[in-house]
């Protein structure tokens, strides 16, 4: 009896490894901070803009970085991550200014982690019909446990090879391997004459083409996406998740040091709720698919919100490491599921165009939840103000989903009505 693995569960492997190699150094940012302050000197605020520049360049690019994924294809937009991750890499390697790091990470890297979020997730939604869920959750989970390795392997290296050193590694050793892993890489199940796992058929939306009608389809598709209030909700929605984990994700360290927990501590803390959001980053996007995407997501924004607020009364090392385990799984859950709620609001189809709106209203999240909270510190003397704006954004975002459409039913069953006769199917 031969046994037979359907290639797109090789897509997700291939998909993991791209993002643990290429993904992760952007989410890792916080273990540079210290590292660059005291090689040159530099300030907290100057080094944290260039996580602030990445996120805006990587939302503004992911509507075009969608549109392009839509006409080429995942595999061309990988390709171009990881020209920009060698680039950036590179620049980081041998800068000696803080505005190269600003050019280094906040646009090379911020060009580099749109093209991978959007590529990564779209392709895999074009290989499955079915256990799209599951699929899905494998590659969100490597957005947990990678930045953690990351950061571990950062707070290791860096203190012996220094920041140039580390960076000529990590350039040259990481471009070699995602360009070797792409000669595995398919962008659709049609280039290598399959059908997507599950399906008897290849639908004909599912494979960027450049034939014009099927740009026709795609363009009319998106547009039926977008003009639900569903989709709109969800770049809303998208933010506000994002503006309250970066703020976590930036300002975690600091809040426990205030505290008056030792460093190493609150780093080993701020490891454990990435690599534990792996757990739900997993599940949530198979849960999702089988309960429903809508009030999947609204149990875990509130699961990243509540726990927020503990924060404001917590001075021990034992409340911080109990708020990784709680809070990392409402963390790894929150932003999980858009792939699956995308598929069952608006069914098969143009994806990356109306995914990447939402990476946008991501992006842009990340941008202001990572910047937010120095500012709240100087003007209020705590970060009392910036927990409450954390965890008050991810309640807003449970608010906004809670008044969704439901997901029991495709919201544009429709869309083709408005083709042009002759390429209807």
């Amino acid at each position: 009896m031969s046994f037979r693995i359907h290639y797109g569960w090789i897509i997700v492997l291939l998909s993991v490894l791209l993002y643990l190699f290429g993904g992760t150094l952007n989410q890792a940012f916080g273990a540079l901070i210290n590292p660059l302050e005291d090689k040159y000197g530099w300030s907290h605020s100057s080094i944290l803009a260039a996580y602030g520049i990445s996120a805006v360049a990587g939302a503004l690019l992911s509507p075009y970085v969608g549109m392009l994924n839509d006409r080429y294809g995942g595999k061309f937009l990988l390709f171009i991550s990881v020209i920009a991750f060698l680039i950036g890499a590179v620049i980081t390697a041998v800068a000696t200014q803080v505005w190269h790091i600003w050019i280094s990470f906040g646009i090379f890297m911020g060009i580099t982690h749109a093209c991978l979020n959007i590529s990564l997730i779209t392709t895999i939604s074009y290989w499955f019909d079915k256990q799209l869920g599951i699929a899905v959750g494998i590659v969100q989970a490597a957005q947990g446990f990678g930045p953690g390795i990351t950061t571990l392997f950062l707070t290791a290296v860096l203190p012996i090879l220094g920041v140039q050193n580390t960076f000529w590694f990590i350039s040259v050793g990481g471009s070699v391997i995602m360009c070797f892993l792409l000669i595995f890489y398919k962008s659709t199940p049609r280039s290598m004459g399959m059908t997507p796992f599950g399906s008897n058929e290849i639908p004909a939306t599912s494979t960027p083409n450049s034939d014009p009608l099927e740009k026709i389809r795609q363009k009319i598709h998106a547009r039926a996406v977008q003009g639900t209030s569903e989709f709109w909700k969800l770049v809303a929605v998208h933010h506000l998740g994002c503006v309250s984990h970066a703020v976590m994700m930036m300002q975690f360290i600091p809040i426990a040091v205030t505290a008056g927990i030792p460093y190493s501590t609150a780093g080993i803390a701020a490891s454990m709720f990435f690599t534990i959001s792996s757990i739900t980053r997993f599940i949530t996007p198979a849960i999702a698919e089988k309960l429903g995407a809508k009030n999947t997501m609204f149990v875990m924004f509130l699961w990243q919100a509540i726990p927020i607020f503990f924060l404001i009364w917590s001075d021990a090392s034992w409340h911080f490491y109990l708020f990784s385990v709680v809070w990392g799984l409402g963390y790894g859950g929150e932003g999980s599921a858009f792939a699956v709620i995308n598929r069952q609001y608006y069914g098969m189809g143009s994806f990356g165009r109306s995914y990447g709106w939402q990476i946008m209203g991501a992006g842009l999240g990340m941008a202001v939840g990572g910047y937010i909270g120095g500012p709240l510190y100087d003007l209020t003397g705590s970060h009392t103000a910036t927990i409450c704006f954390s965890g008050g954004a991810s309640l807003l975002g449970a608010l906004i989903i809670f008044s969704m459409a439901s997901t029991r039913q495709i919201l544009i069953p429709d869309w083709e009505s408005q083709l042009p006769q002759n390429i209807k199917t």
